[in-house]
């Protein structure tokens, strides 16, 4: 092949297309100009109140809730009665962490329905009572977990949303679990 000024010129434009460069400034950024970080305005900020439990949520995700006007008469902290906690079967379904005796496990519901109720097992658990759970049930808010032949092996009451506490049947230890 034969250089000629036009193949020159040819490979030359490619060249510097290939890489973002001008030809003028191999240095040169692409692109346009970055803009300025934000915010530019200072941000304020103030202690929000827990939210209430059984109260509608906002329908705009941006809205502000109203902070009342005197914060240091706020409550610190704000529990909805036990009486309150409602709980439904989709509530329930997912992952769990699973508290016993000091050890901490997994617990995995689901609405598959199985011997008794519905599906359900864990994983990492040390106690063979704990790990015997394959079903779930729910009846108002007790939530029982039973074994794969539909015995009880805990019994857990909502105390909280996201929240249930209670005990084993066999050793009556205290079990909790909660996200």
């Amino acid at each position: 092949m034969r250089w000629t000024p036009i193949v020159s010129v040819a490979v030359t434009l490619g060249l510097a297309g290939c890489g973002g460069y001008s030809l003028t400034s191999p240095s040169a950024p692409r692109g346009p100009a970055p803009l300025p970080a934000a915010p530019t305005a200072p941000v304020q900020s103030q202690i929000l109140p827990p939210p209430m439990a059984g109260a509608p949520l906002a329908t705009d995700p941006n809205a502000v809730p109203a902070a009342p006007t005197d914060l240091a008469a706020a409550p610190a902290t704000q529990a909805a009665p036990a009486a309150a906690v409602e709980v439904r079967r989709p509530d329930l379904n997912g992952g769990w962490t699973l508290a016993s005796g000091g050890e901490s496990c997994q617990l995995f519901m689901s609405l598959t329905t199985w011997s008794g109720g519905y599906r359900a097992n864990t994983r990492g658990c040390a106690s063979d009572e704990l790990k015997s759970v394959g079903a779930w049930d729910l009846t108002g808010r007790d939530v029982v977990l039973k074994d794969a032949s539909g015995s009880p092996v805990a019994r857990l009451t909502a105390v909280a949303p996201a929240r249930f506490s209670g005990q084993t049947e066999v050793s009556k230890r205290g079990v909790q679990f909660f996200r």
